[in-house]
């Protein structure tokens, strides 16, 4: 079996379960980004165990909210079956109830969006599998209309991030308008990634732009 890699632990030690903070959240999504498939699994499973202790008698916060749903999300896109609905699910869950509270939040709507997205481009069966039998009910609203509509607004509101503009590229690719998605990874292009998640962006958005070439 993996373990976390030392790098990770490193990043955990001195701080406690009575101690939490959303910056150790933030440093094991920024490990699992780079590492591999089995690691991965790993350090979201302890980044989402550490976001439920931060808001654990703070559930109030935003931030601390915000930060469990990005894990959400990841896990989402790493897990599969069951896993990956339950993880979708509360991530809906975790946006619903920040965006109560704070409906412009920009994170908040980028992550709607990326879910919206993410719901459609399930097989119609898969689909049907994942609201009706695995407990992802809420999943079933999921429009991309209600995806561009989000992906848009986090783009208009933050365009210096690079997956902003590449999230609305893909949605413009599979709702078959290519000349839009070739404009967004244009942007993409012409940002400075500042991270390792920028990076991945960046390459992910390269093949994306091979795609539209062909």
């Amino acid at each position: 079996m993996s373990t976390i890699p030392t790098i990770v632990t490193a990043l955990l030690i001195g701080i406690t379960s009575t101690q939490p903070s959303p910056d150790t959240v933030w440093a094991l999504v920024d490990a699992a980004v780079e590492a591999d498939e089995d690691d991965r699994k790993e350090i979201l499973a302890e980044a989402e165990a550490r976001a439920r202790a931060t808001l654990t008698g703070d559930e109030g916060s935003i931030e601390r909210r915000y930060a469990l749903a990005v894990v959400l999300g990841m896990r989402a896109n790493t897990e599969g079956g069951q896993s990956k609905v339950r993880a979708a699910a509360e991530m809906h869950e975790q946006l619903a109830a920040i965006l109560e509270v704070e409906p412009e939040h920009v994170g908040a709507r980028h992550l709607l969006g990326r879910l919206h997205a993410g719901v459609r481009r399930m097989s119609r069966v898969t689909r049907w599998i994942a609201t009706n039998l695995l407990g992802g009910g809420e999943l079933k609203r999921a429009t991309w209309e209600a995806a561009e509509e989000n992906l848009a607004y986090a783009e208009r509101l933050a365009p210096e991030v690079p997956d902003h503009h590449l999230q609305l590229a893909l949605l413009y690719r599979d709702t078959d308008r290519p000349d839009l998605a070739a404009e967004e990874i244009r942007h993409v292009m012409a940002l400075q990634a500042g991270s390792a998640q920028d990076l991945a962006v960046q390459a992910e958005a390269s093949a994306v732009w091979a795609q539209l070439q062909d």
